[in-house]
Parts: C-alpha cells; structure tokens; sequence
C-alpha cells in the first residue's frame, strides 16, 4: 500500500485526528470503536483508515490496483491485519485481482466498484496509534536523504502548505458544476476541505514530485480561491513542461538527431508553443487532445497508430530517438521518470533555492511544474523563475 501522509498542526484548543473518506455503505464502522469478526475484535477506525487510503490512492493516481503488503500492514495494523484484509473481502469492499505467485507477484486487490460509487461523507479518525505512526513516518519522510529534493528546502515546502487558506464558498460553488464527475469532484472537494480545517496531506514521490492537497485542486480554484498569509496569490508554470525536458535528454543524443529538426523542437518547447505548432499541422483545433496523443508517444508503448505516424512525419529522429531510449532502457515508462526527475531538479533544487536564498520569507505552493506565492512576492519568483529557465535551457 503506497503510503499517503496527513498531519494537522497542534495546537492547545485542536485535537489531532485524521480527516478520511468514509462510503455512505461503511457508515455503522463510525458507531463502535470495535466489530467482531472470525472470534476477533477489530478496532473500525482501522478498517475506516485502510478504506480511506485507498480510496485516496484511487483519487491521486485513478487506478484501482492495490498491493497490499503484509509488512506494511503488519507494522501499521498489527499482527492482526490478515483479519482486517479478511473484513474488507467478505464485506466486498475490497476484491481480489490477483492471487500471489511466490517469486512473481504479491496480492493484488482492487476497490469494489460499489464503494467507488457510493457516496462518501467524512469522517474525523482520533486513533492515537495511527496518528502516532503517520507523524512518525511524517517526520522521516522529510528527513530522508534517499530521495532527489534536499531536505531544508522538503521541510519548508510542508511547512508553507500550512500558510494557504482557502475561499470554501467560491471553490465548492465551482465544484457544483462538476458534480457528475464522481472522482474529480469528491477528491477536489475532500483537498478544499482539508486545506480548510488545516489537514494537509503530501507525499515525495521516487521521481521528485511532492503530491499535496493543492497538486489535485482545478486550476480555477488554485488561480481564484487560495490565500497565503490572507493575501492573494499569483501562479507561474513551465509551459508544455514535459515536452521541454524532453530537450534535456535530446541534447545529451545529438548523435541520434537531424540537428535543424532538433532546435526547431527546442524552439517550440521553450517558447511554449510546440503544441500550437502540432494543431496546426494536424489541423486539430483542440489542445487538449493534441496533449493527450502527445503524452502516448512521449510515454506510452509506440504501438503503430495513425497519431505516431504523424508526430513521425513531423519530428522523425526524434521519434526514432524516443522509441530507442525505451527499448534501450527496458521500460517504456522509464523516460517519463525521467522527465519528472529532470523537471523536479529544475524546480526545488534550482528555482525554489534561489528564490529562498534571496528570501527565506517567500512562501511557495508547488504543482508539479507551477509555482504559487503571493502577490506582493510575484516580481521576485517571476524573475527568478523566467532568469532560471533561460539558464537551464541555454537561451540567453
């Protein structure tokens, strides 16, 4: 189970607890602290937090397969998590997808579509022990040295999360408008909640990306509905950020490239008009369709399809090039890693540094290739940010 982490800051009038999904079908968990099952005594504020982690993970990520380490269990749920596993099965919470295969693969579960479906309210989880466990896990998160972000700037970027207050009226006016969009409207209005009541979740990804509340929420309410320090905020992002990093592996195979083919592609990128370029060319009017087939050949398998023919047509080596670079590597999705990687680089250990070494009173919400600040901070970033991205990519 991929661990996500939540904490809400102390302080002498607040308890802690755990702000969690709680399906509609799930509701008579809330009215015992213990449900007994197979001769054991099961605490349902456990069974409440599995559900809630996983329905979590389905929000961030939209795939519906679990592996449900034992380890992981064992250390948070105690000896007894075969029970609770065994409770979410026979309730048809949870299904088995794949059984094991000793040397191939653990478990693998997924979220009854039932539960997917239901309506899901919240529920306020005061368990001591899993709260004690998420600080704990909480506090080596951000001290770990394994990972890509240094962890000064991984300590500020949490603390800063906790500044943001959020306009609740004008956010869920908006997210009325979606409310047929199950997934899309329960996970933005859980963020809009928990930013409201301080319960902030986040999680450093193996690829450098920080995962928060605010890297789910719809562009209108980052751009319209936060407040950090009771001031309006300002939004700067790497235009076509993907595709531009692309550059930065291109450029380390030139070998492999038709060297006009290259700086028009780089040109494109930087300037952020690569995919107004594609529209034009494929007389697509829709840029949201053209990102998607982008995001196919960039990170998907190549299989022969009408769109990679046409991104061959028109950027022939450096298709060839992606093609190789996978099957060199062994892994189609290792290049989209790569990217991250790169654009996380950029980001904290570059841009976000700066600004901080300039300013350590500069607060900063991050979404994957955007930052957010206040207004009154906005000459400062701006100018860090455009000075960095001239600098990264050789174009001054």
């Amino acid at each position: 189970m991929e661990k996500f982490f939540e904490f809400k800051l102390k302080n002498k009038n607040t308890k802690n607890f755990s702000n969690q999904f709680l399906p509609l079908s799930l509701e008579y968990l809330a009215d015992a602290e213990r449900i007994e099952y197979k001769n054991r005594s099961l605490k349902t504020n456990y069974l409440i937090d599995i559900t809630h982690n996983l329905l979590l993970k389905y929000y961030f990520k939209k795939e519906n397969t679990f592996n449900l380490s034992s380890l992981i269990l064992k250390e948070k749920y105690g000896y007894q998590y075969n029970y609770y596993v065994g409770y979410l099965l026979e309730k048809n919470i949870i299904e088995l997808k794949k059984k094991h295969i000793k040397g191939k693969n653990s478990r693998i579960y997924k979220l009854n579509e039932s539960i997917i479906n239901d309506e899901v309210k919240r529920f306020k989880n005061y368990d001591k022990v899993l709260l004690k466990k998420y600080n704990k896990v909480r506090s080596h998160l951000i001290n770990s040295n394994s990972d890509l972000i240094n962890s000064d700037i991984k300590k500020k970027l949490v603390e800063d999360l906790f500044s943001v207050k959020i306009d609740c009226v004008k956010s869920l006016s908006f997210l009325d408008s979606l409310i047929q969009k199950r997934d899309i409207y329960q996970k933005n209005k859980y963020s809009v909640e928990s930013i409201n009541c301080k319960h902030i979740f986040y999680h450093f990804d193996n690829f450098g990306r920080f995962h928060t509340n605010f890297t789910i929420l719809k562009s209108f309410i980052r751009k319209n509905c936060l407040l950090i320090d009771d001031e309006s905020t300002f939004e700067i992002d790497i235009e076509n950020s993907q595709p531009l990093f692309l550059t930065k592996v291109l450029e380390k195979n030139l070998e492999f490239l038709d060297i006009q083919e290259y700086l028009l592609y780089k040109t494109l990128t930087y300037t952020g008009k690569f995919y107004q370029y594609l529209q034009e060319k494929l007389n697509i009017t829709n840029k949201k369709i053209i990102k998607n087939l982008i995001y196919r050949v960039f990170f998907g398998k190549n299989f022969p399809n009408n769109f990679d023919k046409q991104f061959s047509i028109i950027f022939p080596t450096i298709y060839n090039f992606i093609k190789k670079y996978k099957k060199d590597n062994g892994d189609y999705r290792l290049l989209s890693y790569e990217l991250q990687k790169l654009e996380s680089n950029f980001l904290f250990n570059i841009v976000i540094k700066k600004i901080w070494s300039q300013n350590s009173e500069i607060k900063i919400i991050t979404c994957h290739d955007s930052l957010i600040c206040r207004h009154s901070d906005k000459m400062v970033v701006e100018k860090i940010f455009k000075e960095s991205l001239r600098t990264e990519f050789n174009m001054i």
